[in-house]
Parts: C-alpha cells; sequence; structure tokens
C-alpha cells in the first residue's frame, strides 16, 4: 500500500526538503520459479530484540551506530510507522526524535519510515539521493539507540512525483518537465497491451489515493538496462546506509491502474519485448494486439511475466545481500492465491525464493460485522502462512481497522486475536494511507502481551498440524481464470474448501501444484476445481494414491486441461475418477484404487459454500447462511464421510469457534477463535462455556502439561485427559486462546 494522508505528506515534505522535491510508499508482489519450498526446514531459534525504552521527553545524542543483537529479529517484529501519534503529532513543537521515542515506549521494537529514497525517481542518483542516505544513516542511529530495527520504505517500479501537473489540465505545466520522469525517461515506462506508456496523471478518474490531484505517476520497466542499473547502484548504497531491512512494495507489472488502463498485461515496453525474445527464443507481437490463450507465445509471456519480477527482485536481493548480508529484505504483497497474481506477475508462491520474509498486505474485518467475512479472513492468512512456513521463513501482516469509532476497539481485539493465532507479525493502520493508529491504549495493551509471549507466538519449529492437504495450481489460476475475477473458479473453491474445512473443524495444509513430492505426508488431498494440470503431476497423484493415499476431487472440469490450459479429449485423472468428461452424471464417484480411495463430484460443493456466504456484502443482507450450512453438511456426510479418515480433532464447538493446530518441536500449539454471535452492528463474540475438543497426538507422544493463555491474559495450566493418543480439554473461550501441549522428553 502507499501511504499517501495528508498529515504524512506534510510531515516528510517538512523533513525531507533538504533532498529535493520526493515522494512516498507503494504496493507490492512476487514472481515465479519452478522450484519447490523445502519440505519441514529446520528453522533458526529466534530471540526477542532489546525492549524499548521509555520515552523521558528529551532527545539525546545517538549513542548506538549499529542494531541491537538479535538472531532474527524478523520472528518477533512489532511494527509501527512513527507517523501516527496523535498526541506527538498534535503539540506545538515536535521532533522526528519525539515519534521514535513515543512509538517504542509504546512496545514497538521495529520502525517503518519512508524517506526521499523510498520512491521519488529523483533520488534515484546524484546529489538528491547523497541527502536522503546521510538522512538514514542519522535516524538509524537514533533508532538504534533505542533499541529498535530500523527499516526503510522502498518502491522502485512506481514513481510518484508531486507538483507535475498544478493547473490540473493533465499534462505537465511548463517549468516541470525536467521534474517529469515521463519526459525525461520515456523508454523506462511499462508498456500495455494497447501500446500506451504506463504514465497517469492525478486529475485521471479512478486514481488510487496516493497519486495527488498534480501528481504523475510513472511504473517502470524491469527489463530496462539502464533504469535497472540505477536501481541497483541505488540498492546497494541503501544496504550501507546502516538499515537493518528494506520494505520492498510495488514489484508490479500493471494490469489495471484507474478507469481507462483496464487489462494491460504490461510490460510489453520495447525493453521487455527483446529481453522476452533473447530468454525465450520467441517473438511477441508489437501493441496493440489481443491475447491468444491458444497460441504458445503467449502462454510463454504469462509465465515470462513472473520470470521478469522474479530475477528483478532476485538481483536487488543480490545486491543488497552483498553489501550487508544481515539486511534483510522484505517483500511487501497485496496478491492473495489467485487472479492477481497474474494479473501483476507476481505469485505469494515466489517471493521467499527472493526475499527474507513477506509482509501481506490485507483490508482489515471493517466495521459491519458479518460473520463470513471472518473465516475468509482467515483462510487468507493460513494460505500465505503455509506457504511461509514451507520455505521456513516468518509472515508479516500490514492490515486496517478503521480508527475512531465507538466500536474500533472492540474490532481490533477480534482483528488481532486472528492475525496472531494464524501466526503472523502485527502492523496494522488505522487508515490505508498508514499515517493513523488504530488505538493507542489498545496498541500498548498488545504490544506487551506480544512480547511476553514471543515464544508461544512465534516460536521458529510451528508448523501446520494435519494430515489433509488441499491443493492451490497456479496453473489453473493463471491459464483457466486468465487474471479475471468473474471466470475464477478455482480461486472461488479453494477459499471455499478453507473455509469449510475451518468450519468443520478438520485442520488441513495448503499446499501447491509444485510441492506435489510432499504428498506421502497426508493422509488425504483435495483438488477443488484443479482444472490445469500436468502430465506429471497427474501421475505423482496417481502414484500417490495407489499407495494408500485419499484424493477428494471437485468441479466438472478438474483436470481437464493441461498445465498450459489446453483442453485435452478426458480427464487426466478419468482412470481415478471412474468417469469420463461429459458422463457425469451421478453427484458422486467413489472408488478404491490399489491402497487408496478417490472421491469424485462433478459438483463444485466448495465454491457453491462461497457464494452462499457472500464475504463480500458487508452487511450479510445478501448472504444465505441458511444454505452454507446446507452445503457445509452436505459436505461432511456425503463427500468426507465417502473419504473415510479420520481429523486429528473433533469438538462440540459450533461452526462459529475455528482451531488452527499447530506442530512444534516440543509439542503442540493449538488456537482456538470464537466468531459466535458475530454480525452487522456487534462485533463482541457471544462467550462460550464449557466447550470439549479432542486432538489426536503425534504417535508416542506422552503429554506432560498444558497451558491455556486466553487473549490478552495470562497463561495458566489447565486440567488434560490423555487416553492412548487421544487428548481432551474441556474449556471456556471469550475471544480466542492459545493452548500449549507440553510434550514429556
Amino acid at each position: 500500500m502507499k501511504p499517501r494522508s495528508p498529515l504524512v505528506l506534510g510531515l516528510l515534505i517538512t523533513i525531507l526538503a533538504v533532498a529535493g522535491g520526493c515522494n512516498f510508499p507503494g504496493e507490492a508482489p512476487s514472481s515465479i520459479t519452478e522450484a519447490a519450498p523445502t519440505p519441514r526446514p529446520t528453522l533458526r531459534d529466534a530471540a526477542p530484540t532489546s525492549p524499548g525504552r521509555e520515552n523521558t521527553g528529551g532527545n539525546p545524542s545517538p549513542q548506538a551506530t549499529s542494531p541491537p543483537a538479535s538472531p532474527d529479529w524478523t520472528r518477533t517484529a512489532r511494527i509501527v510507522t512513527p507517523y501516527d501519534d496523535p498526541d506527538v503529532m498534535a503539540a506545538d513543537e515536535w521532533e522526528w526524535e519525539d515519534l521514535i521515542d513515543q512509538a517504542v515506549a509504546d512496545g514497538a521494537n521495529v520502525i517503518l519510515d519512508w524517506t526521499c529514497a523510498s520512491d521519488g525517481w529523483e533520488c534515484l542518483s546524484g546529489a538528491a539521493l547523497d541527502a536522503a542516505l546521510e538522512e538514514i544513516r542519522t535516524r538509524a542511529d537514533y533508532v538504534h539507540s533505542r533499541g529498535a530495527r530500523y527499516i526503510m520504505y522502498v518502491g522502485p517500479l512506481e514513481a510518484v512525483t508531486e507538483g507535475i501537473d498544478n493547473d490540473l489540465d493533465g499534462r505537465v505545466d511548463a517549468g516541470q518537465e525536467s521534474r517529469s520522469l515521463a519526459m525525461q525517461h520515456p523508454d523506462w515506462a511499462q508498456v500495455g497491451i494497447d501500446g500506451r506508456p504506463a504514465v497517469f496523471n492525478g486529475v485521471l478518474p479512478g486514481m488510487p489515493f496516493w497519486v495527488c490531484e498534480t501528481c504523475e505517476d510513472v511504473w517502470l520497466s524491469p527489463a530496462h538496462p539502464e533504469f535497472r542499473r540505477l536501481t541497483m547502484e541505488k540498492a546497494a548504497r541503501l544496504a550501507a546506509s546502516g538499515l537493518d531491512g528494506l520494505w520492498f512494495d510495488v514489484p508490479f507489472l500493471t494490469f489495471n491502474f484507474g478507469e481507462g488502463w483496464r487489462a494491460q498485461w504490461a510490460d510489453l515496453s520495447p525493453a521487455a519485448r527483446s529481453l522476452f525474445r533473447e530468454q525465450t527464443g520467441l517473438t511477441l507481437p508489437e501493441p496493440p494486439f489481443e491475447p491468444d490463450w491458444s497460441d504458445p507465445v503467449w502462454q510463454t509471456y504469462v509465465a515470462w511475466r513472473y520470470r521478469l519480477i522474479r530475477e528483478f527482485v532476485g538481483e536487488y536481493a543480490q545486491t543488497v545481500h552483498a553489501v550487508n548480508p544481515d539486511l534483510r529484505l522484505i517483500m511487501e504483497t497485496s496478491v492473495t492465491l489467485g487472479p492477481f497474481s497474474t494479473q501483476k506477475g507476481a505469485s505469494p508462491l515466489d517471493l521467499p525464493q527472493v526475499s527474507d520474509l513477506t509482509a501481506h498486505e490485507l483490508g482489515g474485518l471493517e466495521r459491519p460485522y458479518q460473520y463470513y467475512r471472518y473465516p475468509d479472513f482467515l483462510s487468507a492468512l493460513l494460505g500465505w502462512r503455509h506457504v511461509d512456513t514451507a520455505f521456513g521463513q516468518p509472515s508479516w501482516l500490514l492490515s486496517y481497522v478503521e480508527a475512531g469509532h465507538e466500536d474500533t476497539p472492540a474490532l481490533a481485539r477480534i482483528h488481532a486475536a486472528t492475525v496472531l493465532a494464524a501466526g503472523f507479525n502485527y502492523y496494522t493502520s488505522g487508515d490505508e494511507g498508514m499515517s493513523r493508529m488504530v488505538d493507542a491504549d489498545f496498541r500498548r495493551q498488545l504490544f506487551a502481551w506480544i512480547a511476553a509471549h514471543e515464544g508461544m507466538l512465534y516460536d521458529p519449529t510451528l508448523h501446520p498440524y494435519a494430515n489433509l492437504a488441499v491443493l492451490y495450481s497456479q496453473s489453473t489460476v493463471d491459464y483457466r481464470d486468465r487474471g479475471d475475477w468473474e471466470t475464477s473458479d478455482h480461486t472461488d473453491a479453494f477459499y471455499g474448501a478453507l473455509s469449510t474445512l475451518l468450519e468443520s473443524h478438520i485442520p488441513f495444509e495448503v499446499l501447491s501444484e509444485r510441492q506435489l513430492d510432499r504428498l506421502n505426508e497426508f493422509d488425504a488431498v483435495v483438488l477443488p476445481q484443479v482444472e490445469a494440470l500436468g502430465e506429471a503431476q497427474a501421475d505423482a497423484l496417481r502414484e500417490w494414491v495407489q499407495g494408500g493415499g485419499r484424493l477428494l476431487v471437485t468441479g466438472e472440469e478438474t483436470t481437464r486441461y493441461d498445465q498450459f490450459g489446453n483442453p485435452r479429449d478426458d480427464y487426466a485423472l478419468a482412470d481415478l475418477f471412474g468417469v469420463s468428461f461429459g458422463e457425469a452424471e451421478g453427484d458422486v464417484y467413489t472408488q478404491d484404487i490399489g491402497a487408496g480411495r478417490v472421491v469424485f463430484t462433478p459438483t463444485n460443493p466448495f465454491q457453491e459454500y462461497r457464494w452462499a456466504s457472500a464475504f463480500w456484502d458487508e452487511t450479510g443482507e445478501d448472504a444465505d447462511p441458511a444454505y452454507a450450512g446446507e452445503v457445509r453438511s452436505a459436505f461432511l456426510e456425503e463427500l468426507w464421510a465417502a473419504l473415510e479418515i479420520s481429523s486429528p480433532l473433533k469438538t462440540d464447538a459450533p461452526f462459529s469457534v475455528l482451531f488452527v493446530p499447530y506442530l512444534r518441536s516440543d509439542g503442540l500449539s493449538l488456537r482456538a477463535l470464537n466468531y459466535t454471535g458475530l454480525a452487522y452492528g456487534n462485533p463482541v463474540p457471544a462467550p462460550q462455556r464449557g466447550l470439549t475438543v479432542q486432538v489426536r497426538l503425534p504417535d508416542g507422544a506422552q503429554v506432560a502439561a498444558v497451558t491455556q493463555t486466553d487473549f490478552l491474559a495470562e497463561p495458566r495450566p489447565i486440567d488434560f485427559a490423555q487416553r492412548g493418543d487421544l487428548l481432551t480439554l474441556t474449556f471456556d473461550l471469550d475471544t480466542a486462546a492459545f493452548f500449549d501441549i507440553h510434550f514429556a522428553p
């Protein structure tokens, strides 16, 4: 997200005047490779960073020239931007240091900042960059003296320049030509499929909030050699400036931007088309032209867009790590598992391959409290978290809870509990400009609680505890959904499956099509409308089923297409389904294959569930919860029962109590979230009393103790009963509870 509020702008313009006319923050994403994450990696132990010091009211000179010691501070990060404290900002006289002092006193241990070097193209090199780097060095020393880490926002592929069009006529003003990136370097811009450069003025309809009326906004081509060289030179200098991390945003190829730039499939600039030809041996048409999804050149281009971003980000990472191996490259992405990845040439599956960790951006739960927003929100978080966990990386979340309302603290509470239960580090703003805190008292309380329970929340050995995997197919998203949410059947089915499983109390792990070497870790796998599947992947699934795996397949066209979306005459797995394409007449087909079993339905239950939940309607008036419940019940009675496997978790809790279990090196961590009674106008869940949950333990595990830590409360031991490999807990639940199940040595 590009923070840009009047509050931040006024502050930054004042602070950065020495560096020239500069601009601020951007959006985010990824890249694509054939490599798969390593299963169940051994992670480094995490240790807490130095505690923040109380605000003494003064601004002492910097005492430290190096950051506080910590093996991996990113695992225990409590992130803030310093420009969101209304009390400090309202004072007649204040300094930047006052903001840092207050943030650290409030419990922050990571400070995210902006300077001219963030995304102002005039600070790409020269005296303006020199001035910005000097400012960064001074600030880094001060933040380190306060026992915190200092990270800087950068948005290399989007440049916003203010004051270009002061008369608001949509053109560069006379005398501003030298400040216009579009005029000085027209060949740097990305180009869309209709031949237009990705250059925008703030007066165009539908511009995002960070592109002010007088602004010029340019999206830059990562394929352009001169721009790329200057960007890497700047990256090296940033890495040497004393920063602990770079928050890298907007590694996007522009697809939709405003009302006049839609489905543009950038980058088709001369530099990009030349690089595509060099790397693939194929030639793209010169724009304008229309996509031809049956053309191997276009199919290759869709995959190559990921490569373009991956290699740009990969070079950036190599550049900064060569200068400072301890610097963390933090990739921000607002791209979920779905069509946005195709649109922007960026996938969350790829970010861990080219960065140290990912800061995911997801809008908050909003003030209307429609129940179904919550399991959908949690599903999105778990999809991201499982990808990052497979690479042994932490996950940060940038999210939003609208500040200033009577019910803001209550909503912030359920939001934060969800974020932490999913395993994310917390960074939440009270507005989309990242310039307002949600609630000062709540954040102080939350940060103190997180700091006291880092080991419970962020044990680096945590990974999902499940015997069932849900397959996410990037090939289906790319070549069947084609960047279009209107045709995103797999995406709807995928997230519908996650929410259905959460409400059915069936733990799962998200598995991508690149991870089929991990099939033997699971008893069952769900293919929710996975329409595009390669032959090698089909063979892997077939072999796994023969060996005893249980496969649940939904969707009339599942496996009907190869990995590029080319149609087959029949399903790739027709022999497992027991029926050919176009011949399915019954609702459910069940077959035993070797030692395994396949349950296939040409219907779309998970997609039906997601449509019935209508989570996108803020009031819930368009939702059909009764039908959603029918779909969930039918899944359990007809599909889950036919698989004939047992879940490692059973409970008498209602479907509105969700469980997230993790296995760690010395036991289990079970997180429970209570969404019961949440509805439009009511953000406070109804307390649940006397709930029972039964967990099947790993082979040979003996439980020594169980502690329950209610959200924002202290841990307490609770009674438990173990009979064989089954552990039974009885508990009360308000908002959320974290159960630590300790195994005997």
